[in-house]
């Protein structure tokens, strides 16, 4: 009986370089799929967030009278626009945030963290702020303080800005809780010059070109750059923080008209 011996034919060096063309081929056309997959994931795990928040904003308004959250309070009940004592970029026991009043109803800090905020401590910070105009100014005993406003008395909820991205504190900080304007970046790790002045070119979005919002009514939606509630954008020079106050326009203001 002869036996012969089986022998393998290996790939020719032409064979070999068009399969890892073709495999270089299809990683250029599945990894930008991939990654928009990705992107998109992240967007609507920050849009699921809001609606999460906004769900804990409705059982503190069902609990306290119809009234929102205050951004800050403060113990002995200092005006809340100056900041407390020590660091304000991190919690202090002397200070209550928006984000903390509703935690007994939200239960989950991680719902506070936007997978996407581009800030420099994004992966940790507290990544959403209370717009400024859902809050009421008021003088007790001498002191400025502030008060979340009675949500009824909002003149177009369902076109209110109540939250959006904004942050690169902590949960529980006094720095970042309270948002003036939707563009705002936090002032670190702002590009360009920095300087303090609205430069609107200058502040990134965070999902592709636009944010997420939610309203006063409590619905989360993306808006594009330019459009919703950055259609009234500042302008150049704008003083950082200028913005409508209970649904009336100011000057320059970046809020939509409700």
């Amino acid at each position: 009986m002869t036996i012969r011996a089986r022998g393998g034919r290996g790939f020719t060096l032409v064979e070999l370089l068009t399969v890892i063309g073709i495999i270089s081929v299809l990683t250029a056309i599945l990894f930008p799929v991939l990654m928009n997959a990705r992107t998109k994931a992240r967007a609507a795990r920050c849009l699921h967030n809001m609606q999460k928040i906004g769900e804990a904003i409705e059982l503190y308004v069902q609990d306290n009278h119809g009234f929102l959250p205050p951004w800050s309070v403060t113990h002995p009940g200092t005006a809340p626009w100056a900041p407390p004592s020590g660091n304000e970029n991190e919690p202090h026991p002397t200070v209550a945030t928006w984000d903390t009043s509703i935690m007994s109803y939200l239960r989950n800090e991680e719902l506070l963290i936007c997978p996407d905020n581009p800030n420099s401590n994004g992966r940790t910070a507290r990544s959403y702020a209370i717009a400024q105009y859902t809050q009421r100014p008021r003088m007790v005993g001498g002191n400025q303080i502030s008060l979340g406003g009675y949500r009824d008395d909002i003149p177009a909820p369902h076109k209110t800005v109540l939250i959006f991205e904004k942050g690169n504190n902590p949960p529980g900080a006094w720095g970042d809780a309270l948002g003036q304007n939707v563009y705002q970046y936090h002032d670190e790790d702002m590009p360009g010059d920095g300087s303090g002045y609205e430069e609107p070119g200058e502040f990134p979005m965070w999902h592709y070109d636009g944010k997420n919002f939610l309203y006063v009514d409590y619905h989360a939606e993306w808006s594009k750059n330019t459009s919703g509630p950055f259609a009234n954008k500042p302008t150049s020079g704008d003083t950082i923080g200028t913005c409508q106050d209970w649904g009336k326009p100011s000057d320059g203001g970046d809020w939509p008209m409700p």
